[in-house]
């Protein structure tokens, strides 16, 4: 963060946000990001993602006739094979602590994956949540289904019995790696290994304080996605169990991460325009940036840091906004949009003038 030009403030409307503390002129860089806190890629893209700088080998930038997919690659005998662009993005990412022990949890979860299937009476999807979500969701019935998997996995044997016939689904597991990814930063910073990765992969401050300063969705997610409440209680059951000895202290830190992950992650696409998504992560500083219609930041990530540079001059006072949808929508669009990942009815300068009859969005 630039210090002399914003600053942090909290808001009524969006909580906290980043202000213009002078006037900005157009095209200045204001703040960067430099890595995600969790972060999945999706299974499908692996071996097309670098796992370093999440280059995509099947890009539209990319010239025809350039391999589809990457040929370097980390292949040691405890992890899940990786892929890079580039041999110094290897070096790089191998002579880091977090990238070789989240490859390590990763080839551990899919083995138990294959394991929750075990059992081939058991060819249903189990729910967990025995009687399905009330028509009414609450936060007391939010907390007492996780108050009930918490006591399922205190018993060992019953959460192993649990978990032999789970049938865990494949989006699941891409949950629960991004989990895991989180899981393994805490551990790595509260064992003082920091000093043995580069700067740009383990902050020099702790930022699990930041992540819990996020705005937590989880009330309105499993309102709007009743669904999404046994998806979670089943990867924090599969991560109770799948995980090693030493990580099973930092599982708590699932229902901070989930409740956080709608409304704070960021897409990791193939170029600015939203060509493919080819998985998702937290950049929890890029958080503070608000939303609007007629945004005055532009976020452009390069490799894993996301860089955000005015796209237009902007005054003394001015809240800093990106768009978090396509603007080019009509107004109907944009806030369904929202209000399905985001929670929230914009009320933004540009929708506020679009309103069909002077309607309050509010």
């Amino acid at each position: 963060m630039i210090q002399s030009l914003i600053g942090l403030r909290t808001t009524p409307h969006g909580g906290r946000s980043l202000f213009a503390i002078q006037p900005i002129a157009e095209g200045t860089s204001i703040f960067t990001c430099e890595a995600p806190f969790a972060h999945v890629i999706y299974k499908d893209y692996r071996r097309e993602v670098c796992a370093q700088c999440f280059a995509y080998a099947a890009s539209t930038f990319r010239s025809i006739g350039d391999p589809r997919t990457w040929s370097i690659k980390s292949c040691r005998v405890t992890a899940e094979t990786v892929w890079f662009c580039t041999d110094e993005c290897k070096v790089t990412w191998e002579s880091g602590v977090i990238g070789p022990l989240i490859a390590d949890i990763n080839a551990l979860l899919g083995k138990a994956k294959i394991a929750t299937r075990r059992n081939s009476a058991r060819d249903g999807y189990d729910s967990i949540l025995p009687n399905g979500p009330p028509a009414q969701i609450t936060q007391d019935y939010i907390d007492k289904a996780w108050a009930d998997v918490e006591e399922l996995v205190s018993s060992r044997a019953r959460l192993s019995s649990y978990c032999s016939m789970m049938n865990l689904e494949d989006m699941e597991l891409e949950i629960s790696r991004s989990v895991a990814s989180a899981i393994v930063q805490r551990y790595v910073f509260d064992h003082r290994l920091a000093s043995l990765a580069t700067s740009s992969i383990i902050p020099t401050s702790d930022p699990w304080t930041e992540v819990l300063d996020l705005q937590s969705s989880e009330l309105s997610n499993v309102s709007l996605r009743p669904y999404i409440l046994a998806a979670h209680l089943r990867v924090y059951a599969f991560l109770c169990h799948s995980l090693p000895k030493h990580l099973r202290l930092y599982v708590p830190t699932a229902r901070h991460i989930l409740a956080r992950d709608t409304g704070n992650a960021f897409g990791i696409w193939d170029g600015d325009h939203r060509d493919e998504m080819l998985g998702w992560g937290i950049w929890v500083s890029a958080s503070y940036f608000n939303h609007s219609c007629c945004p005055n930041v532009k976020k452009t990530r390069v490799g894993r840091t996301m860089h955000f540079t005015t796209s237009r001059s902007v005054e003394i006072g001015e809240e800093l906004c990106i768009s978090y949808i396509d603007t080019s929508q009509a107004i109907a669009q944009r806030r369904q949009d929202l209000e399905n990942s985001w929670f929230f009815k914009c009320g933004c300068q540009r929708c506020q003038s679009e309103e069909p009859n002077g309607a309050s969005p509010h």
